[in-house]
């Protein structure tokens, strides 16, 4: 028998701590919407596994540092969870040491705690569901073929060099949903889209907030709603061809119910997921790290050099000024080239998780922001008939492009310390498909997975 628990714990980081997305720091200033993590536990037959769903911008600092508070309160299955993060710009900022981000994290770490030990308490009997949909009208690939032949991430709006999308993307919306006593007691929402649409110095949890707040609403019950974020690395919410403003709040909120109104569409054709062994796996992977040459690494200390008596703009540096040649964010990304070369370690050993169900349904975890192209190699790699990936998980990673976008450019293959090799995303979407093959269930009793 398949038993679920269900928790939500607020986790807003105090005023002053940073908020987390961009380049600059932002000390929160104001509240929002509150950010939270959510716990979802699963059991069967003594086997326990779960998810830890953060309303934060990814788990820099704070991956190895979540398992370890777990253990330390009597959590045995620390390892044994999927542990991700929704993306949004607007959480606490996880990888500085000040006074108020110390707190945010300790807050953070503190209500994943609290959120586990409830959802033990709350642990019924229950059944998995599943439907899915075809439409997202509100994500667009962000990369963009120009007429010089280069490719430019959200190059400027109504740009007239622009050709086309480098590529098309996944618009599936899957939903899992949990019914309990013949009532829908979870939803799980799995789609591509990036989460920064609010910007600014005050918290929120950005569309995946106003989403779940939207599907309650309509509801009429306090559902908890899992966003388990689909590969979004090239994915984003800008209509670039359109020249209006979609960073604020309202725009989460725009977005936000219009998924929601997609969900409660695609909900009414939920069907019961056949009951299968609960099974997880856990493997490590290691993603080798970008090398820059000696002419990248001359060409950057020169720009450096030629722009040194350019002053320094205020506010947000974010990839538009790379399109747009702004001096600020071309220096600090020519700065980024050098400690690619001077700092970078030769690569990370990521943890690759799947939690599965028979074979009817997996839930596959990737680090860092991979590209779209990542998760649709594993979908058709995998031998379950239904498999919801989920990005920024278990451990911190960059961007992971596909090998053809480093010679393209954009922003997310420029080199920076510890960013991604060409070769990053083939290595990981076989590591992927090799954890398919494993068919151990997982021993509750055993250790943590390492975070080596």
């Amino acid at each position: 028998m398949l038993k679920i628990g269900l928790a939500k714990e607020i986790i807003t980081p105090p005023f002053g701590a940073d908020l987390m997305g961009y380049f600059n720091r932002r000390p929160v200033d104001g509240v929002l919407d509150d950010i939270c993590v959510r716990a979802m536990l699963v059991e069967q037959d003594g086997v326990r596994a779960g998810f830890l769903v953060f309303d934060l911008c990814n788990l820099l600092g704070i991956d190895a540092q979540i398992r370890k508070a777990l253990l330390g309160a009597g959590i045995e299955y620390a390892g044994n969870l999927i542990i991700s993060a929704i993306h949004t710009h607007t959480g606490t900022r996880t990888n500085a040491e000040d006074v108020p981000c110390a707190m945010g994290v300790s807050i953070a770490v503190d209500g994943a705690i609290r959120a586990l030990k409830r959802a033990e308490r709350s642990m019924a009997p229950a059944e998995l569901l599943y439907a899915e949909g075809n439409e997202n009208p509100y994500a667009f690939v962000r990369r963009y073929f120009m007429k010089d032949g280069s490719v430019a991430t959200n190059p400027t709006r109504c740009n007239p060099d622009i050709v086309g999308p480098e590529t098309d993307f996944d618009r599936h919306i899957r939903v899992v949903g949990v019914r309990q006593g013949g009532e829908l007691t979870a939803l799980m929402v799995n789609l591509a889209n990036h989460c920064d649409t609010v910007g600014g110095c005050k918290v929120s949890a950005d569309w995946p907030g106003r989403m779940e707040a939207a599907i309650q609403y309509a509801m009429k019950k306090d559902i908890p709603v899992y966003s388990m974020i689909d590969a979004s690395g090239n994915i984003n919410h800008f209509k670039i061809h359109e020249n209006i403003d979609q960073t604020n709040y309202d725009e989460a909120v725009r977005i936000g119910r219009g998924y929601a109104e997609l969900v409660l569409d695609i909900i009414k054709d939920l069907k019961p997921v056949p009951e299968g062994k609960l099974e997880i796996s856990n493997a490590k992977v290691f993603i080798p790290h970008r090398v820059v040459s000696q002419e990248q690494y001359d060409a950057a200390k020169k720009y450096l050099e030629d722009t040194k008596d350019v002053p320094v703009r205020d506010g947000d540096i974010t990839s538009e000024g790379l399109t747009n040649g702004d001096v600020t964010t071309l220096r600090f990304f020519a700065q980024r080239v050098l400690d690619c070369h001077d700092l970078s370690t030769p690569g990370d050993n990521c943890t690759i998780s799947q939690i599965r169900f028979g074979k009817e349904l997996a839930f596959c975890s990737l680090p860092g922001e991979p590209f779209n192209g990542i998760s649709e190699a594993i979908r058709k790699a995998s031998p379950f008939k239904r498999n919801i990936v989920v990005e920024l998980a278990q451990t911190f990673a960059p961007y992971i492009p596909m090998k053809d976008c480093f010679a393209r450019g954009g922003y997310e293959a420029q080199p920076g310390r510890n960013t991604v090799a060409p070769e990053g995303a083939e290595i990981l979407i076989n590591a992927v498909v090799e954890n398919f093959k494993s068919n151990v269930s997982f021993d509750p009793n055993a250790d943590v997975m390492s975070e080596d």
